[in-house]
């Protein structure tokens, strides 16, 4: 990931969250899926319905949606698969009704939505501890440090650490230096790259977590 690409890629999602509508969108999908309220509903039917939701879903939802890497069906957040929830879930569960899968879908993308509120959140703190550090530079980098920490844990919790959910959370990271107002220079994002090692299914330990944290702070400070 460049610095270029990645720069104020958090104020883009984080400006993006509040004016997400569900009530606007739902009759959005409404409208898009109204098709399969007649007659059968055949795999070719619902392929082609399912390309026009994610389609829908790019044009119309903001960049927390469209840049933050957590696509509806991304199977690490929200608990929505393109498979197994797209009017097709598992019996008994299974519904061909459309207001049902749209409110299946609604309910994903607020997990997601909530997710990033979250991190929001570790993020303030942690920005408010830096600030309050002044131009302590130990300080400033057990506030970023600590930021860090807190953020993998996070999204260590909320991913129950599901296949690759790393990504998520390096993501997270780079999201977590910006939004304290830091430089995104070449160097932290290649330490951010090789200082933590991950392993699907598996929180890393708490104790290398702090050090690779510790390390990636000492120089983005």
């Amino acid at each position: 990931m460049s610095s270029d690409a990645s720069a104020f890629t958090w104020r883009r999602i984080r400006d993006s969250l509040d004016a997400y509508s569900p009530q606007s969108l739902a009759s959005r999908l409404r409208e898009a899926l109204a098709p399969l309220r007649t007659g059968s509903i055949h795999t070719s039917r619902l392929k082609q319905a399912q390309n026009v939701v994610k389609d829908l879903l790019q044009a119309e939802l903001g960049p927390w949606y469209v840049e933050s890497g957590l696509p509806l069906g991304n199977e690490m957040l929200g608990g929505y698969c393109w498979c197994h929830s797209f009017f097709n879930q598992n019996p008994p569960h299974r519904t061909w009704d459309v207001d049902e899968n749209i409110q299946l879908m609604l309910d994903a993308l607020e997990r997601i939505r909530s997710f990033l509120y979250a991190l929001d959140g570790v993020y303030q703190a942690s920005r408010r501890q830096l600030e309050a550090a002044a131009d302590d530079k130990a300080l400033r980098a057990k506030a970023l440090a600590e930021g860090l920490v807190r953020t993998v844990d996070l999204t260590a919790e909320t991913t129950s650490c599901e296949e690759t959910w790393y990504q998520i959370a390096q993501d997270a990271m780079t999201w977590c230096i910006e939004a304290m107002g830091l430089p995104l220079s070449e160097a932290t994002l290649e330490q951010l790259d090789t200082a933590f090692v991950f392993t699907s299914w598996i929180a890393p330990p708490p104790e290398a977590l702090r050090e690779a944290a510790a390390r990636v702070a000492e120089g983005a400070v």
